[in-house]
C-alpha cells in the first residue's frame, strides 16, 4: 500500500513537473529532482525544456520591422564635402550645419590603437536611411565611439529648420564602445510629428573645428497606438524592446535592448542584440563593448 502510495506520488510529481516546465518555459533543469524519474521521463523533460526555449526565443525575439510610412527628411541621404559640412558659430564654438548631410558613418576616421577591437569611425546605430522614429519626449540615442584622445564631445539636436534646440557637453574620455546619449530634462520635449537632427562631435585636443569628426543622425517623434501603448506597460523590458521593434520605433527599441544586454549579458541577450544590428547592416559593431550612459 505504501508502495502504491509512493508511486502514485512520484506520478502526480512527474506531471506538476512537467506542466511546470511548460509554463514557465523552463530551460534550465539542473535545480530539478531528475534523479526520480525514469530515463524516458528525463528525456522528455529535456525535450520541452529545449522546446520551450526555442519557443520563447521565437515569440520574444527582438526585430525591426521598419514602418510602412517613412517620411525621411530629404537631407538625411548624402554627403557633402567635409569642409562644407561645418562652420563654428561665433563665441561658442556650436556646430552649425552649413550643407550637405553626413551618413551614420563618420567620415573622418581617429587613430585608433591597432590593439583596440572596432572600427576607428563614429557610427551611429541607426538604419541605413540615418533615420529612426522615437515614442520618448526626450529619448535615448546610440552611438558608437572608437578609442581616441578626445575627452569631450559635442552633442547638438537642431529642428528641421536648422534651429538649434538643445546643446550639451559630453564628458567621453577613455571611453570606447557604444554610449547612450540620454536627452535631460532641462532639454525641451521633441515635438509629435516633426523631425530633428542631431550632431556628435567629438573635440579634438579640447577643440571643434571644420575637420572635427563627428556623425549625425535624424529622429522623429510619434505617437504610440494603443497596442503599443500597452505593450509599453508590461514590466519585462526584452518585451517591450520587441514590441518597439515590431512597430518600427528604432530609437526605442535599440536603446531598451542595450539596457537589457547592459543589465543582463547573457548569451541568448547576446545573440539578440547581434541580429538586431546585423538587420540594419551594422555588422561590424555587434562585438564592440556597450559603454554605461555618457551623460
Amino acid at each position: 500500500m505504501k508502495r502504491q502510495h509512493l508511486v502514485s506520488t512520484l506520478d502526480l510529481l512527474q506531471k506538476e513537473l512537467l506542466q511546470e516546465v511548460v509554463k514557465r518555459k523552463i530551460t534550465n533543469l539542473s535545480p530539478f529532482p531528475l534523479a526520480l524519474f525514469p530515463t524516458s521521463a528525463r528525456s522528455l523533460l529535456s525535450v520541452i525544456a529545449l522546446l520551450a526555449s526555442n519557443a520563447w526565443n521565437s515569440a520574444y525575439g527582438v526585430t525591426f520591422t521598419p514602418p510602412p510610412k517613412n517620411p525621411t527628411p530629404s537631407q538625411a541621404s548624402g554627403g557633402g564635402s567635409r569642409g562644407n559640412l561645418f562652420t563654428l558659430s561665433a563665441g561658442k564654438g556650436a556646430l552649425q550645419q552649413a550643407s550637405g548631410g553626413a551618413p551614420r558613418v563618420g567620415t573622418y576616421y581617429l587613430n585608433a590603437s591597432p590593439a583596440t577591437a572596432g572600427p576607428a569611425a563614429l557610427i551611429a546605430l541607426l538604419p541605413q536611411s540615418f533615420y529612426g522614429t522615437t515614442v520618448s519626449e526626450r529619448p535615448t540615442i546610440l552611438v558608437y565611439l572608437p578609442a581616441s584622445n578626445a575627452e569631450e564631445a559635442m552633442f547638438s539636436l537642431k529642428d528641421e529648420a536648422g534651429k538649434m534646440q538643445y546643446q550639451m557637453t559630453i564628458p567621453v574620455i577613455g571611453k570606447h564602445g557604444v554610449i547612450a546619449v540620454k536627452l535631460p530634462a532641462k532639454a525641451p520635449a521633441l515635438a509629435v510629428g516633426k523631425n530633428y537632427q542631431w550632431f556628435l562631435a567629438l573635440k579634438i585636443d579640447g577643440q571643434l573645428s571644420p575637420s572635427t569628426p563627428y556623425v549625425d543622425g535624424w529622429i522623429q517623434r510619434i505617437q504610440p497606438s494603443g497596442e503599443l501603448a500597452t505593450a509599453m506597460q508590461h514590466k519585462d523590458a526584452l518585451q517591450r524592446a520587441t514590441a518597439l521593434g515590431k512597430n518600427g520605433v528604432w530609437y526605442d527599441c535599440v536603446a531598451t535592448l542595450a539596457a537589457v544586454y547592459t543589465d543582463q549579458p547573457t548569451n541568448a541577450i547576446a545573440k539578440q542584440w547581434e541580429e538586431l544590428l546585423s538587420s540594419v547592416s551594422l555588422n561590424e559593431i555587434v562585438k564592440v563593448p556597450l559603454v554605461a550612459s555618457a551623460n
